[in-house]
């Protein structure tokens, strides 16, 4: 029996790898940028792609042209990639990413972006120009692409040009861990901003009437900020015959993969073709360096505490500096503090500055007690894996729901950048280190997000081999998507149901009104006759 069985594996196996080589595909991926949180979930679909032996090529600006080039990374050796110009600089490039100074404004940069940047108007350029290099899009439409896979956030309307005049099917991919109004009212998806929190608003699915009204307002003006940012591509559509609308979120996508997953993220409905893969970028813990398990066993018992503001938290002056070595002077523990330049400030021994770790791999060593963090989406999807308790230090967007589905969970501590004081963030870290409740938490959360059989990777891409194997995935698309606003909303039922309703009323006014007068005249003349 036992040569049988080897006999069977062996030709399982090799039917499997026929079986992928077989269907390889050509896939073109287009991420926001080169860079970040939302080029990293792309990355890491882009690596299992590869591995099951996908041609894989990333169209990327220019501007990160010679970081990933010159990467050591060995995982994006077969990622092949084609660069377009870029008329970006680098600081406006990051005008997503926050100022320390200004952190926690994160509303002020909501009006910065509905008043119009300069790096929104050079998008547009970088757009133009794109479409303008007549080279590249004949070596685009020339490759016969399978699918193309692109970030919702990505304006540039050059992958419904390509889907429309080469009939290539496309996928989008939501680096954010949560559906807002706008993506709900372009594809339809069920939303009921009752129990459904919008994007920043800091709000859980437990709402007072003082919530909901500004679950409202606040969708209400992301909107408006859709159709502000949107409507310089209106030109370049037009230009182009682009019959797909200019919307980051295309209507017309086969799927719409989601980096959620309802272990953090609020209950909601979800349409066929809409797939929660949150925790793209979370896998196992490798083997330290030596130096980091050295100092990260010189703690003892008390442990280690990871911080980290992400990569583009910039700006650190001397007062936040303080504000956080004050804090980590109070503390038993030794503290690795990932800082992108070196602190202004008077550091204690047991402080430990970096400007590069290997955060996920420490994520997962059992000295890290505890996690200060600005809530980004894949350091919170690492920690989650892990199940490290965190300390929450939201700066801007997203990172504020981020932060408040942690709390919800149980699982973390939020503090606010900018009112927080050194006792106040020492005494959370102590908190969710000292409480076990939080440990606890976290290590549940941890064990539900993993009980799966398959990675949030390999979902995503099980996924997209469907695509690809039926050449689409029409059959998951709702109807919906082919109605108009008003008839989505059912408001021309509802004007046509309220006109028949005055209608109705306006009758029922005038025949009462007549029966009244008839009956005033019959009853008129009968008192004549009498008292005649």
């Amino acid at each position: 029996m036992a040569p049988k069985l080897c006999l069977s594996i062996i030709v399982i196996s090799l039917s499997t790898v026929l079986l992928t080589s077989t269907h390889a595909g050509n896939i073109l991926m287009v991420p926001l940028v080169g860079e970040g949180s939302h080029y990293t979930v792309m990355l890491s679909i882009a690596r299992e792609l590869t591995h099951r032996q996908h041609n894989v090529t990333m169209l990327v600006s220019r501007l990160h042209e010679h970081k990933l080039t010159t990467s050591t990374d060995s995982a994006k050796t077969d990622i092949h990639y084609v660069f377009f110009r870029s008329v970006l600089q680098e600081v406006a490039h990051q005008f997503l990413f926050v100022d320390m100074q200004k952190a926690g404004k994160h509303r002020e940069w909501i009006l910065d972006v509905i008043q119009g940047t300069e790096s929104s108007q050079q998008k547009v350029q970088e757009c133009n120009y794109l479409f303008q290099n007549i080279e590249l899009l004949k070596t685009l439409q020339n490759s016969n692409y399978d699918l193309i896979i692109v970030d919702s956030y990505f304006n540039c309307p050059i992958v419904q040009y390509l889907s429309h005049t080469r009939t290539i099917p496309y996928i989008v991919v939501s680096a954010v861990p949560t559906i807002s109004t706008v993506p709900s009212l372009v594809n339809r998806f069920p939303h009921y901003p009752s129990y459904m929190p919008e994007l920043t608003s800091a709000l859980s699915d437990q709402m007072s009437f003082f919530d909901r009204l500004t679950n409202v307002a606040t969708s209400i003006l992301f909107i408006v900020l859709f159709s502000l940012i949107n409507s310089p591509y209106e030109e370049i559509r037009t230009r182009h015959d682009i019959i797909s609308d200019t919307s980051a979120y295309y209507s017309d996508a086969e799927l719409f993969l989601v980096n959620t997953h309802f272990v953090l993220d609020y209950p909601r409905p979800l349409l066929p073709n809409t797939i929660a893969v949150g925790g793209l970028t979370t896998r196992p813990n490798k083997t330290l360096h030596e130096e980091w398990i050295d100092f990260l066993e010189s703690a003892g018992e008390d442990g280690v505490v990871l911080f980290s503001m992400g990569s583009y938290a910039t700006g650190i002056d001397e007062d936040v500096a303080g504000l956080f070595a004050g804090a980590f002077a109070q503390l038993p523990q030794k503290v690795i503090w990932k800082l992108n330049g070196k602190p202004s400030a008077t550091l204690t021994p047991n402080v430990k500055v970096v400007d590069w770790i290997p955060q996920n791999d420490l994520l997962g060593h059992p000295q890290i007690k505890a996690f200060v963090y600005h809530c980004g989406v894949n350091g919170v999807w690492e920690a989650v894996y892990h199940g490290v308790p965190m300390v929450a230090v939201p700066l801007f967007g997203d990172q504020y729901d981020n932060a408040q589905r942690l709390v919800s969970r149980g699982m973390a501590v939020k503090v606010d950048i900018s009112t927080l004081t050194s006792d106040e963030l020492a005494q959370a870290i102590r908190t969710v280190i000292k409480d076990p409740s939080y440990k606890n938490n976290a290590t549940r959360i941890s064990a539900i997000f993993r009980d799966s059989p398959r990675t949030p990777p390999e979902v995503a891409v099980d996924w997209i081999e469907y695509v690809i194997r039926h050449g689409g995935a029409k059959h998951l698309r709702s109807a919906a998507l082919d109605l108009n606003i008003f008839q989505y909303l059912l408001l021309d039922v509802i004007a046509v149901l309220l006109l028949a309703f005055i209608t109705l009323m306006i009758i029922l006014y005038c025949s009462c009104r007549l029966c009244f007068r008839g009956c005033r005249r019959l009853c008129g003349g009968s008192n004549k006759v009498k008292s005649e």
